[in-house]
């Protein structure tokens, strides 16, 4: 399609930004910045919508700059390196007030004027990433995804990973045994370990390994010294063998006076900006303002990021959590916290919240942080189940404003947003809502 010049109106939900055709038709540009005009090729249309790409900046902003990554235009991972960092935090919070104003409900469209405050920035611009995936595609090429593609962009280092991530990628680009086990990979993950620096490999193979995969491995274990453990899983089969990683989070008075050590293992969740993940469980801690009286029920609690620096004042902490590791995780990290007023129970969330609304269980505070999805259809069992306040943390801003929009009106009044940049470089926001009950609902 031949090239159009577009006006760029503002940031909206997906790292992309809405501009008009000539025609008025809605446009969805990418590598571009509010206020900015540009040409563009649009490369999807359909009676509606159409979506395109800057070919040329006609009017540049003033926060334009050059993207830091020799692999940027190709790559389908960082949408924001073309903005100075605090353009990035301005539209994050524009995309957030976007979807706020848009929702239809209106006390969150009076959020986004009133309750929505700054994005916490990170300390680290770049090299936040303690976690890494990589993809191989069906040419044997390791690297990402290229922008609406599933062919691969080959890579040797990213700049968001620890840089310990990229020495150990570009040791076992030199190693045949590496080469012999991508013939066989479907994607790669690298791991750091913050407690002893070293690098766990986790292959996720087409087939169950064979002698000679695991012998590739042990070759590698042998040739790269910052490497702790190699594993192997895919469809069908799991993780041959188990590590722990770890970080030990400061502090967080008045909660806890000593370090807490929390651990997961390999192939569980924990968050790959842990400088940022501190400045996110100290915001839930201040959002719970828990007491030595108050219950508290964590929802998805994974290895227990938040609940065991909360069962630290809490009278009780309840866990629900459907993955297995995590559970197992989050047991220990009680139990080597020193700990003996918490439960963890491994089920579905919205099984497990069903149960506990229908035999009349309450909980003073309650702290949920699902999957990209949110929580569709249980707002009226978290409405049930909360005796004080709701701390929600989301990684998708439009799911959290469907959920808010219901919890408000089942009872509960919507306190404070706070956004928290877990992901620079890309347009992903992480956000934490305080909501309490109404006094005619305690």
């Amino acid at each position: 399609m031949p090239t159009q010049q577009f006006h760029i109106e503002k940031h909206v939900h997906g790292g992309v930004c809405l501009s008009h055709d000539s025609d008025g038709k809605v446009t969805l540009l990418e590598g571009v910045i509010a206020g900015e005009t540009v040409s563009a090729k649009i490369y999807s249309t359909n009676k509606n919508l159409q979506k395109g790409r800057a070919t040329q900046i006609i009017e540049a902003s003033p926060d334009r700059v050059q993207p830091a990554c020799k692999y940027f235009k190709q790559c389908g991972g960082c949408d924001f390196q073309h903005m100075t960092y605090s353009q990035q935090l301005q539209a994050k919070e524009d995309i957030l007030k976007d979807l706020l104003l848009r929702n239809g409900h209106s006390t969150l469209a009076s959020a986004a004027g009133k309750l929505l405050t700054p994005p916490l920035a990170s300390d680290e611009e770049y090299h936040y990433r303690q976690r890494i995936r990589l993809q191989v595609d069906t040419w044997q090429t390791l690297g990402f995804f290229k922008r609406r593609s599933n062919d691969c962009i080959s890579i040797d280092s990213c700049l968001l990973a620890k840089q310990e991530l990229n020495n150990c990628l570009q040791n076992l680009q030199q190693q045949q045994a590496f080469t012999r086990l991508l013939s066989r990979t479907i994607a790669l993950e690298l791991l750091f370990n913050p407690a002893n620096k070293r690098i766990t490999l986790v292959f996720h193979l087409t087939q169950k390994p064979r002698p000679a995969d695991k012998q590739h491995a042990r070759v590698l274990m042998e040739e790269i010294a910052d490497l702790e453990h190699v594993f192997f899983c895919g469809k069908g089969f799991a993780t041959s063998g188990a590590s722990v990683l770890s970080f030990s989070m400061p502090p967080t008075r008045p909660y806890t006076k000593n370090e807490i050590e929390l651990s997961w293992e390999t192939g569980g969740f924990c968050q790959v900006n842990l400088g940022q993940n501190q400045k996110l469980i100290q915001t839930v801690l201040e959002y719970c303002n828990v007491t030595e009286t108050d219950s508290v029920l964590d929802l998805f609690c994974g290895m227990g990021n938040f609940s065991i620096p909360l069962a630290v004042q809490a009278k009780s902490l309840l866990g629900v959590e459907g993955q297995g590791s995590a559970i197992r995780s989050a047991i220990k990290n009680s139990k080597n916290a020193g700990q003996s007023n918490t439960t963890f129970t491994k089920q579905p969330v919205h099984d497990a919240c069903s149960a506990m609304a229908k035999d009349g269980k309450s909980f003073d505070i309650v702290v949920i942080d699902p999957p990209r999805q949110g929580v569709p259809g249980l707002a009226a069992q978290l409405a049930q189940l909360t005796g004080k306040r709701l701390i929600y943390i989301s990684c998708d801003p439009a799911t959290l404003c469907r959920d808010l929009a219901e919890l408000l009106e089942l009872g509960f009044h919507l306190v404070q947003l706070q956004p928290l940049d877990m992901f620079p470089q890309t347009h992903h926001i992480e956000c934490v809502a305080l909501l309490e009950k109404r006094p005619e609902n305690h």
